[in-house]
């Protein structure tokens, strides 16, 4: 143990010394402004999930179908991975403070449009708009928070990023249900809150430093996967894409459902089940910190297919306390396979290709993305053909028979890998 008490001879001394202060100016402005970035973080995610709590009035107002519904919600990945891709590279190069201003600028742009829509090509727009937000404060937010730290703890300010975009995701559905439940104006009160509430984020952007610019950094970043470590990849990306879907049917779907087949008018109640599904994966997360990164995406898998065929069961018997139950296996499967599948593929690029890390992480999150946008777009097109109730029941079919099928794959995926690594040691670098 490391004494903090000062020497003898210094002790000793008739006057006492000034006392240390425990932080200096420059400690506290780098305080503010790593809480400031991390409040437009959870801001920005909390305007982007408001719209989920409103697809049923939407519907009701503009009169488009399932398929229409679950395409606005997926578009926002047209949005969020071009912006992922761009603002990364160009928070290097111009700084982080232009690049949060303009995610800022988009969340307000994506808000007006929201608020004030009236033909649904307006939400698309919007819901793009929300989609380039969330993926600039993403690329850009993680990099500032890093900046900002008081301490220089990386691992502090990527805790907060991805706990303050899971806060952001758990509370958007939230505070779109109850400001529309309880406050006039349903479709456009909570983008007013939500302008209110980013105010102070844009008072905070303002007041970050410049910073350093590297005008050598490159404006567009391709991820790229090394062959030796493509086989991990594609099996974890694919059943972490999978489980976003999975996520994502019960964020787009399951509230209007709950409110249009299940007889339940408060659309607080269709907003906690999108607020459950993402507070369970996140507990899960938190608490598997400690379980081997294989055996967590597997038992993931294992849950999301358990959790599939209970929305099939719910889909044919519609019982509130049921689907709840179902919402939170989800959330607990999609942790689960979140946490497993990305520690897999840090554990391989850590091993066989060390120095293309960042390329490796940005395809990992394209996948995901693009596994979140898919399976909506399917279910809103099976939705409007076969009906609400037949559909889910497809849905959850396929989605067990899909867990199941990875597993199997991914067992034998990495057994070759791990026989071929062994056979040829001398060629991992």
């Amino acid at each position: 143990m490391i004494s903090t008490s000062r020497p003898a001879a210094v002790q000793s001394d008739t006057l006492p010394s000034a006392p240390v202060p425990s932080t200096t100016p420059r400690m506290r402005w780098r305080s503010r402004n790593f809480h400031g970035v991390a409040y437009l973080l959870v801001v920005l995610l909390v305007g982007a999930n408001i719209p989920n709590a409103l697809y049923g009035l939407y519907r009701a107002e503009f009169g488009f179908s399932a398929a229409v519904q679950t395409a606005i919600f997926a578009v926002y990945v047209v949005g969020m991975i071009p912006s992922l891709l761009l603002f990364g590279p160009l928070s290097d190069a111009l700084g982080r403070r232009v690049v949060l201003g303009f995610a800022a600028a988009a969340g307000v742009v994506g808000a007006v449009t929201m608020a004030f829509a009236d033909a649904t090509v307006w939400l698309f727009l919007g819901r793009i708009a929300q989609g380039i937000a969330v993926g600039a404060v993403s690329a850009a937010g993680t990099a500032a928070l890093i900046d900002h730290e008081p301490d220089g703890n990386h691992q502090r300010a990527a805790l907060v990023s991805s706990a303050g975009g899971a806060l952001g995701g758990a509370l958007g559905p939230l505070v779109g249900g109850a400001v529309a439940q309880y406050l006039p104006h349903p479709l456009q009160a909570p983008f007013v809150v939500f302008l209110v509430a980013l105010l102070p984020a844009v008072i905070a952007v303002i007041l970050l430093p410049r910073g350093t610019r590297d005008r050598s950094a490159p404006l567009v970043r391709v991820p790229s996967v090394p062959a030796a470590v493509r086989g991990v990849f594609w099996i974890s990306s694919i059943a972490v894409g999978l489980s976003w879907g999975a996520v994502g049917l019960f964020q787009a779907v399951v509230p209007a459902w709950i409110t249009g087949q299940l007889g339940v008018s408060n659309l607080v109640v269709g907003a906690v089940a999108a607020s459950l599904v993402m507070i369970c994966s996140v507990a899960t997360q938190a608490a598997s910190r400690r379980l081997p990164a294989r055996r967590a995406e597997r038992a993931g898998l294992v849950v999301l297919a358990v959790a599939m065929l209970g929305l099939a069961a719910v889909a044919r018997e519609p019982v509130l306390a049921l689907l709840f139950l179902v919402t939170a296996v989800v959330g607990a499967g999609q942790g689960l396979t979140f946490a497993g599948g990305l520690r897999s593929v840090n554990a391989s690029v850590t091993t066989h290709a060390p120095g293309s890390q960042g390329g490796v992480l940005g395809a990992f999150y394209v996948v995901s993305y693009v596994g979140l946008a898919v399976p909506i777009v399917v279910a809103g097109l099976a939705i409007t053909a076969w009906g609400t109730g037949t559909a889910v029941t497809a849905l959850g079919l396929i989605g067990a028979a899909l867990c199941t099928a990875i597993l199997l794959v991914g067992g034998r995926t990495r057994r070759e890998v791990g026989a071929g690594a062994a056979r040829t040691p001398s060629r991992i670098r």
